[in-house]
C-alpha cells in the first residue's frame, strides 16, 4: 500500500503527501516527502467528508460525496472516496499539494491509485 502511495507522490507533481483513511478519521497507511501531520490531515478531511455527505443530503438529496478539494495556502488537499464491493467501511485517499499542483492530474492519478490499491491489497471485507 505505501509503495503504490509513494507512486502517486511520484507521479503528481507538487503532492508532499498521501495517505489512506476511514470516515472514522484514522490513517490506515502513509507516504511522505515533507514533514507533515498526516494523522491530523486525514482526521480534518474526513471530518470535512462527513459534513459535505450531511449537507449534500438534506439540501440536494445527494447522499454520497465522491470528492472532496480544499484549496488553501500553503497547501492543497483532495480527497476521494474509495468504495470496494462489500466492504464495511468507506475508506478515502487524501493528497497534500502544492497550490501549484495540477488539480487534474491528481484527480486521474488519485483514480488510479485507488483502483490498483483494491487489486494489490483488497479493502477490509
Amino acid at each position: 500500500m505505501e509503495e503504490i502511495l509513494q507512486r502517486l507522490l511520484d507521479r503528481v507533481e507538487g503532492a508532499f503527501a498521501a495517505g489512506v483513511g476511514t470516515l472514522d478519521g484514522l490513517l490506515v497507511e502513509g507516504a511522505r516527502r515533507k514533514r507533515v501531520d498526516l494523522e491530523a490531515a486525514i482526521a480534518e478531511h474526513a471530518a470535512l467528508l462527513r459534513q459535505a455527505r450531511t449537507t449534500y443530503a438534506a439540501s440536494l438529496g445527494a447522499s454520497r460525496v465522491e470528492e472532496l478539494w480544499i484549496g488553501g495556502h500553503p497547501v492543497v488537499g483532495y480527497a476521494r472516496m474509495a468504495r470496494a464491493p462489500k466492504a464495511r467501511e468507506d475508506l478515502f485517499l487524501l493528497l497534500l499539494m502544492e497550490p501549484s499542483a495540477n488539480l487534474g492530474r491528481a484527480r486521474v492519478e488519485t483514480a488510479k491509485a485507488a483502483e490498483k490499491l483494491w487489486e494489490v491489497v483488497g479493502w477490509p471485507t
